[in-house]
């Protein structure tokens, strides 16, 4: 009796030790997801400040104006624009109402103006230049200028951040099917006999294979639900630390995040336990020792 219950704790300890080890492994996972929807939803912020600014013609007239601002609001690649005239450029550039220049030089030296901001979509430097080409044909338009060395520079950033995410989470996942595997195998491993016994029996391998194969999907389940809790606090600590945080993750995001983190450790616990109950199951009883 006394060893029954040595063996039962023994046996709640390798589950409990499984458990602890897939939960910071789904943890791991969920913190990589999360941080790359945070620098993936900055980039997109990033790339919608980028644009160009349309100067007019002084003589630019207001059919041209209403056609220009009308172009911008149905335009698919225009995330938004605003439009300036001589006067707001003025009170813009030199703080004030700008009468002293106006007074020295006789002339209000600005012109009217179209401040546009693409879409993340053509925030890119080849897609900017043929909207700058576009644009420079338009009538009443006078000069579109653009900083293009700032474009590439966040387009090749981009792209490489997105590059280094992708093979930091395919190296993450292969990482934690192999510890995965090797946690799951371990509890497998305790009960190898117990297979065996049930092989000499005249049990079918789907029949063995079964209750392995559920209990390790609940351990993957329960996992889940811890490696969540970790990270929904984490998550509320940082939108309380940052205000700002809460548009870079949005709950919805992380609840999709915490989805797939159960789904992950569900199927990858399943498959190990598939794998390793397996490999018993085509043991012979002297393998059982090894």
């Amino acid at each position: 009796m006394e060893k029954k219950n040595q063996s039962r704790i023994a046996g709640m300890g390798d589950r409990v030790t499984a458990t602890i080890s897939v939960t910071l492994v789904l943890f791991i996972l969920g913190l990589v997801a999360s941080i790359n929807t945070v620098f993936g939803t900055l980039d997109r912020e990033l790339k919608e400040k980028m644009g160009f600014t349309v100067m007019l013609r002084d003589s630019v007239s207001a059919p041209e104006v209403q056609q220009l601002q009308q172009l911008c609001k149905s335009a698919p690649y225009v995330s938004s624009f605003k439009y300036l005239t001589q006067e707001e450029v003025l009170r813009e550039e030199t703080g004030n109402d700008g009468r002293e220049l106006v007074e020295m030089l006789g002339v209000n030296p600005y012109s009217p103006m179209i401040d546009l901001r693409v879409r993340s979509k053509w925030a890119n430097a080849d897609s900017i230049n043929r909207l700058v080409a576009r644009w420079q044909k338009y009538p009443g338009v006078s000069e579109v200028s653009v900083n293009t060395e700032m474009v590439k520079n966040l387009s090749t950033n981009a792209r490489l951040f997105t590059t280094v995410m992708l093979c930091i989470a395919a190296a993450l996942l292969l990482i934690s099917f192999v510890l995965i595997n090797n946690t799951v195998r371990l509890t497998v491993y305790s009960r190898r006999f117990t297979i065996h016994t049930m092989k000499l029996v005249g049990a079918t391998p789907g029949f063995i294979r079964k209750p392995f194969i559920i209990s390790n999907s609940v351990q993957g389940v329960v996992a889940a639900i811890f490696a969540s809790g970790l990270l929904a606090a984490i998550t509320g600590w940082a939108k309380s630390w940052d205000v700002a945080f809460n548009t870079l993750l949005p709950w919805p995001t992380t609840l999709l995040i915490c989805v797939g983190m159960l789904l992950i450790g569900i199927a990858i616990c399943a498959l190990a336990a598939l794998f390793a109950t397996n490999r018993y199951l085509r043991a012979d009883y002297d393998d059982m020792f090894q």
